[in-house]
């Protein structure tokens, strides 16, 4: 496998053909090629019953990535990485190859155009397109934090636009 080559794209918050608002790249990205769309320092593993516990709940619930005993979220909900804005696509141009906030385009990105992930290669149980369904034949797993943050491969949020089967009504303020 040959190394990829790391991508100076900034990517920008614009309205989404897809949903609400989405990340669009500022310059053409090649296939291949590392995109930045997180921050490292912007993430945190907050366990279950202390989400759930929280005045925040809905937050966690719609911005954190679900996991096995808990959600990956933003530090601060007030000021998040673009990529927490990421739309979901069936057909994504950028993916992850470590669970983590790393992200490679799938095939050339033009400039302007929005970028998406797959929601449902967030996790391995949990199925972050639904918010936290488990999917179907998968259990959950008793553990305790996990060994890899997997954020950025999706992100479920709470005020992060993201993609709604058409039946559930948009949050107040999300239309």
């Amino acid at each position: 496998m040959r190394k990829r080559k790391w991508h100076k794209a900034l990517l920008y918050l614009g309205p989404s053909k897809i949903h609400g608002i989405g990340c669009f790249s500022d310059t053409r990205i090649k296939k291949g090629e590392f995109v930045r769309v997180w921050s490292p320092e912007d993430s945190r593993w907050v366990p279950l019953k202390k989400a759930h516990a929280s005045p925040h709940k809905k937050l966690f619930q719609r911005f954190g990535i679900r996991t096995t005993g808990g959600y990956w979220a933003p530090i601060d909900f007030l000021r998040i990485s673009v990529g927490w804005y990421m739309n979901h696509s069936e057909a994504p141009n950028l993916q992850s190859d470590d669970g983590d906030v790393t992200y490679y385009a799938l095939r050339d990105i033009e400039p302007g155009e929005e970028v998406t992930i797959d929601y449902r290669r967030m996790d391995d149980v949990h199925d972050n397109l639904s918010r936290d369904d488990v999917l179907p034949g998968r259990q959950h797993k008793r553990a305790a934090r996990p060994a890899v943050k997997r954020r950025p491969s999706g992100p479920p949020a709470s005020d992060r636009p993201q993609a709604r089967p058409p039946n559930r009504a948009a949050p107040p303020g999300h239309d």
